[in-house]
């Protein structure tokens, strides 16, 4: 079902809540390891994640097998096997991709993460990557538009700068069904689906190289009629996207220098919605503590 009614984007917003809450939970814990220089498996931390994510009411079960892979494995985009015996190792990033089912939603978000302190290519890719998750979150356009021009909005700062991905923008999710649903995408591959509201997709440009790590940064959002805007001159609606997904960026990995003043403007307003939502949610004090710190910018 592409075209999602009020009910069931309600329940997807709470759905996105409650996965915020475990992913926060999750990086909190694996924050605090890496600080203590314990060790932690990728698998261990699925597990972690796993063991919130099913606090969350009305969990019913994950969405998707959880990716998590750390280092060199976070350059296999869908990687599935998260390792067991070998410890995640302090200066590489952690890719996470996982979701629920939770209550009528479905979620889907991915989130790089730095596993000690970060080097100056980590901060500058990751930056890019963040830039052109922006550029389309922000993006209005007219009815009729198809995924593949907005497809090529969102990569235009990573062309500019000799990068890419070989996968798609963005996919459309269903409402406690498949977390992979059409017809709507945003892709290279051109197709006549044009966006309409109520349809919820995927924004999650990234990165990757072998033998290095990779760089995803996925939110769900859902496309909703834009308002205040001067009358298209082929009298059609004007569009935009609504934010589903409610989990911070990694502050670390952040070069403010590269981002425009309009793009930092998003990225604090964004954060101030994650805390404003999350926050009241959790019960640990120092759950609170490390999502304030992750949403303030230097």
């Amino acid at each position: 079902k592409a075209l999602k009614n009020s009910t069931e984007i309600a329940a997807t917003k709470n759905a996105h809540k409650q996965a915020g809450v475990g992913v926060v939970k999750s990086f909190r814990r694996l924050h605090d390891t890496f600080e203590k220089r314990q060790p932690i498996t990728e698998k261990e931390f699925s597990n972690w994640l796993y063991e919130e994510y099913s606090q969350a009411e009305d969990f019913s079960d994950l969405s998707f097998n959880t990716i998590a892979g750390s280092g060199p494995n976070g350059a296999i985009v869908h990687y599935g096997n998260p390792d067991s015996k070998i410890p995640m190792k302090s200066g590489e990033m952690l890719l996470v991709d996982s979701g629920i089912q939770c209550g009528g939603g479905t979620t889907d978000a991915t989130r790089t993460v730095i596993l000690g302190n970060p080097d100056e290519k980590q901060k500058r890719i990751y930056t890019l990557v963040l830039q052109a998750h922006i550029r389309l979150a922000k993006q209005v356009f007219p009815e009729g538009t198809t995924g593949a021009s907005l497809d090529s909005i969102t990569r235009s700062g990573l062309w500019n700068a000799g990068l890419d991905y070989g996968h798609g923008t963005g996919h459309g999710v269903g409402a406690f069904l498949n977390v992979h649903e059409g017809p709507q995408r945003i892709s290279t591959v051109a197709h006549d689906v044009a966006l309409q509201a109520g349809m919820v997709l995927s924004n999650e440009p990234g990165f990757y190289e072998y033998d290095w790590g990779g760089i995803r940064l996925e939110n769900l959002y859902v496309v909703k009629k834009a308002e205040g805007l001067q009358k298209h001159p082929g009298g059609k609606g004007w569009l935009c996207f609504e934010t589903l997904t409610l989990i911070p960026f990694e502050r670390r990995l952040i070069d403010r220098n590269i981002l425009a003043e309009e793009e930092l403007n998003w990225l604090d307003e964004y954060h101030v919605q994650v805390l404003e939502k999350i926050s009241p949610l959790l019960n640990n004090p120092e759950d609170v503590q490390w999502l304030t710190w992750a949403c303030e910018m230097d």
